[in-house]
């Protein structure tokens, strides 16, 4: 499989790095080659994630509602299951915005984006079988849960529940309809953790 870059892209994952830099210098740059990198590998597969276009009509209707629909119920969900050790503390802060799109951007891409197009380059431009379309969620969905727990808080059947709740539809957004529903749902829920939470 021979990679050609394409300047678009390469605009693309720098803005992409732009958006995170004001909340994370660090995020911002380990961002851009892991956008970029992605992009080459899909153009030479028929298996793909798209940033945003895709084969399907009204994908901007589409996207609206991914982000805003399904990222405001996992934002009510995350919402409840933290109200059990954090009380409801409404507020806002410009900051917030930054933290949130920071989040989004770096998680979706650095953990999902990349680790499903080293999946597409290790298959060779082949159709993912069952098994390994099964295990590319996989790969997808348990590294970016496990960041959200250390050696004390960590719990296999605490990261089964946030792999099905919140892992799994962003990587479906991801696969499904394109890569902006995905970091803007992540975004969302974000926003209105640190709004409704302060946290």
């Amino acid at each position: 499989m021979v990679l050609q870059y394409n300047k678009v892209d390469i605009v693309t994952g720098i803005a992409f790095g732009v958006l995170c830099i004001p909340s994370s210098l660090a995020m911002g740059l380990f961002v851009i080659l892991p956008y970029i990198a992605p992009m080459m590998i899909f153009k030479e597969s028929s298996t793909k994630i798209y940033l945003f276009k895709n084969n399907k009509k009204n994908t901007f209707l589409i996207t609206l509602i991914l982000i805003f629909v399904i990222g405001g119920i996992l934002a009510g969900i995350n919402t409840l299951l933290a109200m059990s050790s954090i009380s409801i503390n409404v507020s806002f802060k410009i900051k917030w915005i930054l933290d949130a799109l920071c989040a989004g951007v770096f998680e979706e891409i650095f953990f999902r984006l990349f680790f499903f197009a080293i999946c597409v380059y290790l298959v060779k431009n082949q159709e993912l079988s069952k098994l390994q379309n099964i295990l590319c969620y996989v790969i997808m969905v348990v590294p970016h849960v496990l960041i959200h727990f250390n050696l004390q808080t960590f719990n296999v059947s605490n990261m089964i529940v946030l792999s099905v709740l919140f892992g799994m539809p962003f990587a479906l957004m991801q696969r499904k309809a394109n890569l902006v529903s995905a970091i803007g749902a992540h975004a969302f829920v974000d926003f209105m953790r640190f709004c409704l939470l302060g946290v």
